[in-house]
């Protein structure tokens, strides 16, 4: 790799690698922006995944690791707390390039999955059923009267925790949404398969990526989220999501 002169990264494109990591060090988990007085405090450094100035050292342990084609491009640059980015820098291990490698791979798929799936539009009647949700009184909800078994069927054991949720929220929520959306005059049938439609159309964006299944369904829901205006809580839009889990039109079915 020839040598590079380093960049100065401007205002922009650093704000672009805090929100990749939702401003949290991927390493540490420490906040990377903090306030104090009113004042934000910058607790992060840029770093580079693969070192723009290798060491020997460094040459020869990273040798037959995958290199990005420029080293100072977006690809190869990540946002780390001070601690994390100093411990990086020195010493490198094949092991931990391995794995900030792998993560920022992950970070560029989840951002080409939120920006294609941005441009899929959203029923705006979507809302009148997250209204709906947010005025249910659960005391009275007809709960599923049987197991939801496409979503066992679809979301594999490593997603244990994600698989029971998504089943909590089918047995408790899954006849209310299907009542409501037959019982709104504004959505009428063909408005909601269109929704249905529409909702497949974002879960392929994200699918196509290989993101894990977590992630998939995470960002279907704050595509639900950021396309109704942030009015409603992001556990309404995660029942609706699993709605349509049950219904097919979020993930296929597994084989383990």
């Amino acid at each position: 790799m020839a040598n590079t002169k380093r960049k100065n990264l401007a205002d922009e494109l650093k704000s672009l690698l805090l929100a990749e990591t939702n401003n949290v060090c991927p390493l540490c988990g420490k906040w990377l922006i903090e306030e104090k007085n009113g004042k934000s405090l910058i607790c992060y450094e840029v770093a580079h995944i693969y070192p723009h100035s290798p060491t020997n050292e460094q040459l020869a342990i990273l040798k037959e690791v995958p290199k990005p084609n420029e080293v100072e491009s977006f690809e190869n640059f990540i946002a780390l707390c001070r601690y994390c980015h100093k411990k990086y820098d020195f010493h490198t291990t094949i092991d931990e390039y391995i794995q900030l490698y792998n993560l920022k791979q992950k970070l560029l798929k989840q951002a080409r999955a939120i920006d294609n799936a941005s441009n899929v539009p959203l029923e705006t009647q979507i809302t009148k059923i997250l209204q709906k949700l947010k005025t249910a009184d659960t005391h009275e909800l007809q709960k599923l009267s049987y197991s939801p078994i496409a979503v066992e069927q679809k979301i594999n054991s490593k997603n244990s925790l994600l698989r029971e949720k998504v089943k909590g929220y089918v047995v408790q929520y899954f006849p209310f949404v299907q009542d409501t959306s037959g019982q709104l005059d504004e959505i009428g049938k063909q408005k909601f398969e269109k929704i249905a439609t529409e909702v497949k159309l974002c879960f392929q964006n994200f699918e196509e990526q290989g993101l894990p299944q977590e992630d998939v369904f995470n960002g279907i829901v704050d595509w639900i989220y950021n396309k109704t205006q942030k009015q409603y809580e992001k556990i309404a839009c995660e029942i609706i999501v699993a709605f349509f889990v049950q219904t097919c039109e979020v993930f296929y079915a597994v084989t383990e």
